[in-house]
């Protein structure tokens, strides 16, 4: 299962991400969760680390590995805490979209995998502000992950890696 390549991806991750100033320990137990996750979901997040480690498309990713400040909730999910939360056959984390047209305005997606295979947003729960961009990426997402679904490759990585390679800021999502 193993390979060179995933154990280098977790180290660098590791080393320029989580073990950094400021220290965070959320951060630190949302990486040793994944670490201790199902093979199929570590394998998961190895592909998302290594997105944002060698960015190489328009959009930039970034996993969030402490809840996000921008999220909303009732205080089921305060700001700063694990942003890998599992249960039962689910997985909701946080991942970070940046574009150079919109410097200073990242969005920010709530995911949720299920072991099963099916991949989507965290749309059962307002978990984020009203933005339109947001909403486009997050509608682009729920059609890719409908496509691979389909086609038996359901997969975080294979969604995001779709989204990260062929969404147009400029151009509306239906």
């Amino acid at each position: 299962f193993w390979t060179k390549n995933m154990i280098d991806t977790l180290a660098i991750y590791f080393a320029e991400k989580i073990a950094v100033t400021p220290f965070k320990y959320n951060a630190l137990l949302s990486f040793l969760r994944i670490l201790a996750a199902q093979k199929d979901i570590l394998q998961q997040f190895i592909n998302i680390m290594s997105f944002e480690l060698k960015p190489r498309f328009q959009w930039k990713l970034s996993w969030c590995p402490c809840v996000p400040p921008v999220v909303q909730t009732g205080g089921v999910l305060q700001p700063g805490m694990s942003g890998a939360l599992f249960s039962n056959n689910k997985t909701l984390f946080f991942v970070r979209l940046d574009h150079p047209s919109r410097p200073n305005d990242p969005v920010t997606i709530p995911m949720v995998y299920e072991s099963s295979g099916i991949t989507k947003r965290a749309d059962q729960i307002n978990l984020m502000p009203n933005d339109y961009m947001a909403q486009r990426i997050q509608n682009h997402f729920r059609h890719c992950a409908t496509q691979f679904s389909e086609q038996g490759a359901g997969s975080i990585s294979s969604c995001l890696l779709e989204v990260l390679q062929n969404l147009d800021p400029s151009v509306p999502t239906h």
